[in-house]
């Protein structure tokens, strides 16, 4: 059975931008929570989204008939009728085609026939797939020598929600982020502050030799001058110039994770002003993987110091909205680049020793880097020493307003409505309270990508507490934990129960 909303296929689709929606993304998107006033309040949202969409683009569903649920599909169905949404679906419109061999074809391969038989560019033809990833399409040819940027480009967001409102506020996608990068080099030199998307979080920056600039970045986070920031480069050829020693170890282990989120602690050279550093001789390096972060430091030819675009010990942002509700009007220039892959900072890693040591797990584990670069150190608990040698090494840190407390068992709270629940996995408890799940399968790495934004949501519904039972203590979900415990830390009753 093929979604239908008793529409034919007689558009004219050369008049504005297709978007071609997978079935299966949006089918989880509408019916994954399991709780009844998230479940209503989450439809309303997308509802409202997708008509939103539908004035100034086409939606087309990307079915696949081999993998078809007939309830599902009779729920969409009655959800569309209901909503009076206009979409069409491939394989109503594939006609003259074998559609039986459908389920067979690739995503891409659907589209390419469908744009071909309705005569739809390149430029105005937008993908959405797994879980609310979108893929824009670049109309030139080249985008340069050297670029970073790559001729189809995937962002990913939290929501269908986020993704309609990026799409409404980039009429022209792929040219709307050129543009917006190629201002934000200039704003940069000029020693002005641009906000920009990473893999890890969203950072503010600066041009990291410039020491008027850099304080600007501490005026707006209300950032004490003691905590230093982590410079960004796109190449280890700009790197060389910032410190004093490379050793064979950290070269080694930027080849194999670089660009990513891997920091580097080296001894500086003068080229770094003390602001940078927090007086310290060493200095916190890092290349983004993010290819509009890179494009933007590469544009502007010049390190950037960027710190997370937050207020000071304030929960991280892994979204341009975020970022403008803690710091609007304290920067020049945003890039909304969606929503970021890992969600968590980067790994910082000390080379000032013989044996390298960890200082802050992050996006890349312990593990991983002993199996590029044999035996690292690892502190179980913050060093005050290290304090001034890499950010994130305060005890209390990534905080929310509301109190977060970590617990044994979060079911012992299901009967408050006024504590909101961060769920590492599916439960069948029955919770009266807000729940987000950081992971409804348990993936670590998922947990660590939708962190930030779960601690935000249930931190904007004025609850009286959120607890969190931590992760296994194994690879990323050691990050996870190690924010889960400073961000606890900011409140005097958040024991471990």
């Amino acid at each position: 059975m093929a979604l239908q909303n008793g529409n034919r296929n007689d558009k004219d689709y050369s008049d504005r931008p297709v978007i071609f929606l997978e079935k299966k993304t949006l089918t989880e998107e509408i019916f994954s929570s399991n709780i009844q006033a998230n479940h209503r309040r989450l439809t309303k949202d997308l509802v409202s989204a997708l008509h939103e969409l539908s004035n100034q683009h086409y939606l087309v569903i990307l079915e696949d008939p081999e993998i078809s649920d007939h309830s599902t599909d009779n729920r969409l169905n009655s959800l569309f009728l209901e909503s009076g949404l206009d979409l069409s679906t491939t394989s109503e419109d594939l006609t003259g085609k074998d559609k039986s061999s459908q389920g067979e074809k690739s995503t891409l391969t659907q589209i390419e026939e469908f744009s071909l038989q309705y005569g739809i560019p390149v430029e105005r033809r937008l993908l959405v797939q797994a879980g609310t990833k979108v893929s824009i399409f670049s109309d030139q040819k080249s985008l340069g020598t050297g670029t970073f940027l790559p001729e189809t480009l995937a962002m990913c967001f939290h929501t269908y929600s986020d993704l309609a409102s990026w799409i409404l506020s980039h009429p022209s996608p792929y040219q709307n982020l050129i543009e917006g990068i190629r201002a934000g080099a200039e704003i940069l030199r000029e020693g002005a502050l641009v906000v920009l998307p990473t893999e890890t979080v969203y950072g503010l920056g600066a041009d990291a030799t410039n020491p008027a600039a850099v304080e600007k970045i501490f005026t707006a986070k209300k950032r004490p001058f003691y905590d230093p920031l982590i410079v960004h480069v796109s190449d280890t050829k700009q790197m060389l110039p910032l410190v004093t020693e490379f050793p064979e170890k950290a070269k080694a282990l930027t080849t194999r994770f670089w660009p990513g989120p891997l920091t580097i602690v080296l001894p500086k050279s003068p080229l770094v002003p003390a602001i940078v550093t927090a007086g310290s001789p060493s200095v916190a390096i890092r290349m983004p993987s993010n290819p509009l972060a890179l494009e933007l430091i590469r544009l502007s030819g010049r390190p950037i110091a960027a710190p997370s675009a937050n207020l000071f010990g304030c929960t991280s942002p892994t979204t341009a909205r975020h970022v403008q509700q803690q710091l609007g009007g304290t920067y020049d220039a945003i890039i909304d680049g969606g929503a970021c892959i890992v969600g968590i900072e980067s790994t910082v890693i000390s080379f000032l020793e013989e044996i390298p040591r960890i200082l802050r797990p992050g996006g890349i584990d312990q593990k991983a880097i002993e199996a590029c670069i044999g035996k690292v150190l690892a502190d179980q608990q913050d060093n005050p020493e290290d304090s001034t040698t890499s950010p994130g090494m305060l005890p209390s840190h990534y905080a929310t307003s509301t109190p977060l407390r970590i617990v044994e068992n979060p079911s012992d709270y299901a009967s408050r409505n006024d504590v909101g629940v961060l769920l590492f996995g599916r439960s069948d408890e029955d919770f009266l309270g807000p729940v987000e799940y950081l992971s409804s399968s348990s993936d670590p790495a998922e947990a660590a990508k939708h962190l930030y934004q779960a601690m935000r949501n249930l931190d904007s519904l004025s609850l009286s507490l959120i607890v969190v039972k931590l992760l296994p203590e194994t690879g990323i979900g050691i990050a996870v934990n190690n924010r889960l415990r400073k961000a606890a830390n900011n409140f005097s009753d958040t024991a471990e129960k």
